[in-house]
């Protein structure tokens, strides 16, 4: 793919919102900011995909508490985005003369940065979230929705039915003949990874038609639209691995499959910013003599004394000498005190669990966390909680920022 001539492009990653679902986990950061596999982002799969692509005009948009993600992105120098006629942005909520309130809906995002795509000049635009795992070859869509000369592309995975999903059935040449979003029964396995190639008329068009109402959303109002007005939707159906990141288990499930290989991050050449992750100062992790390590994934910076089993550790985690952290993530600089346990957790950032603490389910040899995480629920910590000395925690306790635990 490397000969692939693209045409003038920007690419538009959704990476603005908060999901209940996760929790103190997006209480001040958007999901796509949230740490993965220890010192990366989630939204580092989106920017790399588009870094090996070679389309380097990126807006990001960004509605709430977008710090943490600005702090991350900068300038885009993580992913070569910096030089002449390249650059990644964080556009936030925009209308006219003034900042608007939020964006209404995905497709509104969109929308109210139009004047964006046009000072670039794009022929066309790439329409993704910034909050899954996966490695995906834009080129291919690209070129496939060239080739077949449509008016938009949607990419689709044969998948199980997931209420959160939108479904689309393809005729013999790929065509979209029919799209449900979020049917209670869908009529086919193809599910939409919302993204999209479009071309930059027909989606101006689409969305100006769509303007004034209280909510506009890709799956829900502009796809079908399209199919409405005669444009040429077509499917492209991945195959790859892909992950979504929206609850508590899924986002736990993804770590899983990190430590078991299906998520390869040197394989697909992810980057991170490393200022931005605390690595850029922190020596290799180091593992005392008798520290017992299984199955995980250390990252600089960490200490580890004790045992550390089927668990993810972002960069300045210590884990002290008696203690154990089992199908754990845990975040920067978290501290598992001596003789403390942890088992089926997610902690914060700054998070620290005093000596002899115990958290989640407690004298259970099975360490496989796909088989624990399906009967026992997982535990929730905020950024700077702290559990006391010799506490005991039951499974599946939430635990806001900053607040202690006895």
């Amino acid at each position: 793919m490397d000969s692939i001539k693209l045409p003038r492009m920007v690419a538009m990653v959704l990476a603005g919102g908060r999901v209940g679902e996760l929790s103190v986990l997006t209480l001040a950061r958007p999901k796509s900011a949230l740490p993965f596999g220890g010192s990366y982002r989630v939204i580092d799969c989106a920017l790399s995909n588009l870094m090996h692509a070679g389309i380097n005009n990126v807006g990001i948009l960004s509605q709430y508490r977008p710090g943490s993600l600005i702090d991350h992105v900068g300038v885009g120098e993580a992913w070569d985005f910096v030089g002449l006629d390249r650059g990644a942005k964080i556009l936030p909520p925009f209308r006219g003369a003034e900042a608007s309130d939020w964006y209404k809906g995905n497709a509104d995002a969109v929308y109210q940065n139009l004047n964006y795509i046009d000072d670039h000049g794009a022929e066309l635009v790439l329409i993704l979230s910034g909050d899954h795992i996966y490695r995906m070859d834009y080129r291919q869509l690209i070129r496939q929705h060239l080739e077949r000369g449509a008016d938009m592309t949607i990419a689709f995975k044969r998948m199980g039915y997931h209420e959160r999903f939108g479904y689309g059935r393809l005729d013999r040449e790929g065509r979209v003949v029919d799209y449900e979003e979020k049917p209670q029964r869908p009529r086919c396995d193809l599910a939409s990874l919302t993204i999209y190639v479009i071309g930059r008329d027909a989606l101006a068009r689409v969305l100006r038609s769509l303007a004034g109402r209280p909510q506009v959303e890709f799956g829900q109002d502009v796809v079908p639209q399209m199919l409405e007005g005669g444009y040429r939707v077509y499917g492209h159906i991945f195959d790859g691995y892909w992950a979504y990141t929206r609850t508590v288990n899924a986002y736990f499930h993804a770590h899983q499959d990190l430590l078991a290989r299906r998520i390869d991050l040197d394989e697909w050449a992810v980057r991170t910013n490393l200022q931005d992750a605390g690595m850029a100062d922190e020596p290799p992790p180091r593992v005392a003599g008798d520290a017992v390590v299984r199955n995980s994934f250390l990252s600089a910076g960490c200490v580890i004394e004790g045992t550390v089993i089927g668990s993810v550790l972002s960069p300045g985690v210590h884990v002290a000498k008696g203690a154990r952290v089992v199908n754990s993530i845990l975040f920067h600089r978290g501290r598992v005190a001596a003789d403390a346990a942890v088992t089926l957790a997610i902690a914060d950032k700054d998070v620290q669990f005093g000596a002899g603490a115990r958290v989640g389910p407690q004298g259970i040899e099975e360490t496989d966390g796909v088989h624990m995480a399906a009967h026992h629920p997982i535990s929730l910590f905020g950024k700077g909680a702290r559990v006391e000395a010799s506490a005991k925690l039951a499974p599946g306790c939430e635990i806001r920022p900053a607040s202690v635990r006895t």
